[in-house]
């Protein structure tokens, strides 16, 4: 009987030893972890603001098939997302985000709470440093848990560092993807438009762009004016011997619009002309790519540009539509052919309607080429491009690149779940 009192009592003063012993250990933990991931920054924020791309990213979570809930809005202040997998539970809420600079947000990850901070910095070319921290403070339990278990600095700096590799093997995946996919002749129909002007250097153009569309977009909002179509890049001139461009960026509209003299936009009106149609899916960084391919196809075919028409980048599908630049469209019209006749709408009335008539202003027979594709459909547009607009080039003569491409996905490095 004795020796089981002496056990007991050496079991309880082990406890309670165990129990001081963890009560004194200092529960504050305060990791930091580092990664350059090769994207433009704006880019890399945009990515960690919207909690949509958080669902199976495996950000601050090795788990990437945990159900996701998100609060109505997912981007900036006050907007939260929840994940769960069988007795595993997490959520984390935006409180503060500076727009391409940092994010502050409250975490709680198994029961952990964490102040969770996300710095962004450019470094090289189209790289961003990502900083990423997470502080808080353990429970007693907590505590006990992360002693038998290696401590809570290692556990986080581990899921820090994993979550790093997953945005970094993400982005880069789908910012060097992309296809190139040259079509054939098309006709361009006509389209009214509003504008905003600027002569720069080609170096300056996405910096003017930033600018440029975000104004433009802001001026068709307050006064309610019809749009139809998405956005567009209407180029007059690109001098690469020089290094300048003038162009407009251009918004199209249901009707066509008068603007007094003296105004900071003009209203213009593009006529219907036949043009080859290049289309680039993925980001903007590869629309080199698709101008090359397109000045080459001319070249092989013996086409012959017009210099009289213009030449156009439209947005079909850009930020505004998709977080993912894999998903960008961007199609190029570049001018082909003789111009096309202008069309006039006239009434002709009869006694129950009032019928529209579409006659060419000549009486030439102008011949179609021989593929047609469909027009595309136009939509409403509901807002502008990004700020990180595209870089245009038009070089005046084809140098390389064929009329599809396709980048090679790079290999995911990050821990597997």
């Amino acid at each position: 009987m004795k020796i089981v009192k002496y056990l007991f009592l050496l079991l309880l003063l082990a406890a309670v030893a165990g129990a001081v012993f963890i009560a004194t250990q200092n529960g504050k933990y305060d990791v930091t972890q580092e990664l350059i991931i090769k994207a433009p920054k704006n880019v890399v924020y945009s990515f960690v603001n919207d909690f949509k791309n958080w669902e199976n990213s495996g950000i601050l979570t090795r788990d990437t098939t945990a159900v996701y809930t998100f609060s109505d809005n997912t981007t900036g202040a006050g907007t939260y997302t929840n994940w769960k997998l069988d007795n595993k539970t997490g959520n984390v809420k935006t409180i503060n985000s500076a727009v391409n600079d940092s994010i502050y947000q409250n975490a709680e990850l198994n029961g952990l709470q964490s102040e969770v901070y996300w710095y962004f910095k450019d470094t090289l070319k189209e790289a961003t440093k990502v900083t990423l921290r997470m502080k808080g403070q353990l429970t007693f339990m907590e505590k006990a848990n992360a002693i038998l278990k290696g401590g809570a600095d290692e556990k986080a700096s581990k899921l820090l560092t994993h979550s790093l590799n997953r945005i970094n093997y993400i982005l880069v995946n789908r910012i060097n993807f992309f296809e190139i996919k040259v079509d054939e002749i098309v006709i361009r129909e006509s389209a009214y438009y509003i504008g905003d002007s600027t002569t720069c250097k080609i170096s300056e153009m996405p910096q003017k762009m930033a600018a440029m569309f975000p104004k433009l977009q802001e001026f068709v909002t307050s006064n309610n004016i019809a749009t139809k179509g998405k956005p567009f890049t209407y180029f007059h001139t690109f001098d690469t011997d020089k290094g300048l461009t003038s162009f407009t960026v251009c918004i199209p509209l249901e009707d066509e619009m008068l603007i007094s003299d003296g105004s900071e936009f003009k209203a213009g009106k593009i006529n219907r002309f036949n043009a080859l149609k290049t289309t680039l899916k993925g980001d903007y960084k590869h629309l080199k790519k698709a101008w090359d391919a397109a000045f080459k196809h001319i070249a092989d075919n013996k086409l012959e540009e017009n210099f009289e028409q213009p030449y156009l980048e439209v947005y079909t599908k850009g930020p505004a539509d998709s977080k993912d630049p894999s998903q960008w469209v961007t199609d190029i019209y570049i001018p082909v052919g003789p111009a096309l006749p202008e069309e006039v709408v006239i009434e002709v009335q009869d006694s129950t309607a009032t019928v529209t008539a579409v006659t060419p202003t000549t009486n030439t027979t102008v011949r179609k080429p021989a593929t047609v594709k469909k027009k595309p459909e136009v939509t409403s547009i509901n807002a502008q491009p990004a700020a990180a607009q595209p870089t245009a080039t038009l070089p005046k003569t084809a140098k390389k690149d064929t009329a599809t491409a396709k980048k090679k996905e790079v290999e995911d490095t990050t821990t597997k779940p």
